[in-house]
């Protein structure tokens, strides 16, 4: 028999709902819930859920303190089901862990880098694109002529930057690392323990 979790938003109900075959997501009128759970002790599945097959699953996440659970299929294809309530949705973890008794099941925290990748790798490069444009900035200021041959490309651009003068080029980009510096650091708050099964 099917197992399923609700919980309500404005307009409807979210259902999650695991078999023996698949995971199954979707969201039904409030109206609809009593046929809805006729329905599924009929061991029937109700129609206009969204359905991930297990052999379509290669990994699915539970981070702790978030609200969804990820699940990765196919190629580039991912799905959340989603539980603003802790204990249900490590409930609904739980469960797919005992029906996918074939994945692997890991649990760690992610490293600072590995977890912080995207961020990091941002203000890296914002801060490069800053060193060459001040350095244009300070060149074009001290009188030094530059002309550019070719397409534009990322070199026009780093030249139009320079050409806004050194003051504002600081300016600009201490705006922007301190943007990214906020991301990293909000990011990182969220960094906590993930359960994995992995295929």
């Amino acid at each position: 028999m099917a197992k399923y979790w609700t919980s309500k938003n404005n307009k409807n109900i979210d259902v999650v709902l695991i078999d023996n075959n698949s995971i199954y997501k979707g969201n039904i009128k409030f109206e609809a819930l009593n046929h809805f759970t006729k329905q599924i002790e009929n061991n029937k599945i109700p129609e206009g859920l969204f359905s991930i097959p297990f052999s379509y699953i290669s990994r699915i996440e539970n981070q702790k303190n978030k609200e969804e659970i990820k699940i990765y299929f196919n190629k580039d294809s991912e799905e959340e089901l989603i539980s603003k309530n802790e204990t249900v949705k490590n409930e609904m973890f739980s469960y797919l862990r005992d029906v996918l008794p074939k994945l692997v099941y890991s649990k760690k925290t992610p490293s600072f880098f590995k977890y912080l990748k995207p961020q990091l790798f941002a203000i890296f490069f914002t801060i490069v694109i800053f060193l060459w444009s001040l350095y244009y900035a300070i060149q074009i200021e001290n009188g030094v002529e530059y002309v550019l041959k070719g397409r534009a490309g990322l070199l026009s651009l780093i030249y139009s930057i320079g050409l806004l003068g050194v003051t504002k080029v600081i300016l600009l980009f201490t705006i922007l690392i301190g943007i990214g510096l906020f991301s990293l650091i909000r990011k990182n708050k969220t960094r906590s323990e993930i359960e994995q099964l992995i295929r």
